[in-house]
């Protein structure tokens, strides 16, 4: 392998050069021990502080969502990167699994928040287009807001402080009523310091009430033991040492009849609800053709079927002609079928 430190990150080297899949585990192993998982949550923590589910529910399905579609994403650019290393470099790894991740949050907030999400945009937008205010991006990557000229200032004032000072100035103020330019030059008069976008955002969203609601997650009756095969301990190391079962696994179940096939894949799903064919040409199992293939459904009609999985029982029934509980049974029978082929493997 004819690179440079200038051309990647030294730390993938040992991944790089594994010549057999225990050794590629390993390294995975550490990479997503020392660098890939602290830098995920780091980002995630910043990203979530303001994202609350409703009182009573759980942050931490909606935090293991995003880890592990992030976790996905790194895996797809890293067997890239094995395969042709000239043309898929990442010259710094914690860099770039920082932006995956921001990326990442961003696209999910958008569709899980988007009263906040569209905002945030009406905020942007209107410190992008008018010439007394400014937005830039510090070393962090972060993005910051402020009077024009402040770029230069330094660190941002952070939330609490923020807090304090307009709780003392802003007594006999009624923001709600304050059109954006107005609320956004009185912000910054007290602040004397850039604000965060993000803080900036919440910050405006209470004072004029504005709220997503979450959805509800999906009741437990429906998660499936295959989907826990698929999905426990998602990370780059597990996923690499199950390849092999996995491959199995996929060989039979295009053993199965075709409406079993379409009932159990179809319905493809972790104990969050949340959609895990993706791990099939992540990890190299199957690809998005095969997977179309093995459904018997053709590549055009599965690339509209994608973005709407995991699908309910109803709509499978709805698209196999059939009721909910016979979709059900074919589930139930595909999976009875599968536990009792894998066993006879081992």
């Amino acid at each position: 392998m004819l690179l440079t430190a200038s051309q990647i990150d030294p730390s993938l080297i040992p991944f790089l050069d594994a010549s057999n899949a225990p050794e590629e585990a390993a390294a995975l192993a550490r990479l997503n021990a020392e660098q890939i998982e602290p830098t995920i949550r780091r980002g995630l923590g910043y990203k979530l502080r303001f994202y609350r589910p409703q009182s009573g529910q759980n942050l931490r399905p909606e935090f293991e969502e995003i880890y592990n579609d992030v976790q996905l994403r790194l895996l797809k650019r890293l067997r890239a990167l094995k395969e042709d290393p000239t043309q898929n470099q990442i010259v710094n790894l914690r860099g770039y699994v920082a932006t995956v991740t921001r990326n990442t949050c961003d696209e999910y907030l958008r569709q899980r928040y988007p009263l906040r999400r569209s905002l945030k945009d009406k905020v942007r937008r209107h410190l992008l287009t008018h010439n007394e205010f400014a937005l830039w991006e510090d070393k962090e990557h972060n993005w910051l807001a402020g009077l024009s000229g402040w770029e230069k200032l330094g660190r941002p004032l952070n939330d609490g402080d923020l807090r304090e000072r307009l709780n003392v100035e802003w007594q006999s103020v009624d923001v709600q009523r304050l059109e954006l330019h107005d609320l956004l030059t009185t912000i910054f008069s007290v602040a004397h310091a850039p604000v965060d976008v993000d803080d900036l955002t919440e910050l405006i969203a209470e004072f004029w009430g504005i709220e997503d609601h979450a959805v509800e997650p999906l009741d437990a009756n429906t998660y499936t033991p295959l989907d826990e095969q698929l999905t426990a301990e998602i990370n780059p190391a597990t996923i690499i040492e199950r390849r092999q079962s996995l491959q199995l696994l996929w060989r039979e179940i295009g053993q199965l009849p075709r409406r079993q096939r379409v009932a159990l894949l179809l319905n493809l799903r972790n104990p969050h609800g949340i959609n895990v064919i993706t791990l099939l040409p992540a990890t190299g199992v199957a690809t998005f053709e095969q997977i179309a293939e093995t459904l018997e459904v053709p590549a055009a009609e599965f690339e509209q079927l994608w973005t709407q999985l995991p699908l309910d029982d109803l709509h499978i029934a709805a698209y196999l002609g059939a009721t909910r509980q016979q979709v059900i049974n074919l589930r139930k029978t595909a999976r009875e079928r599968l536990v009792k082929r894998m066993s006879g493997l081992k």
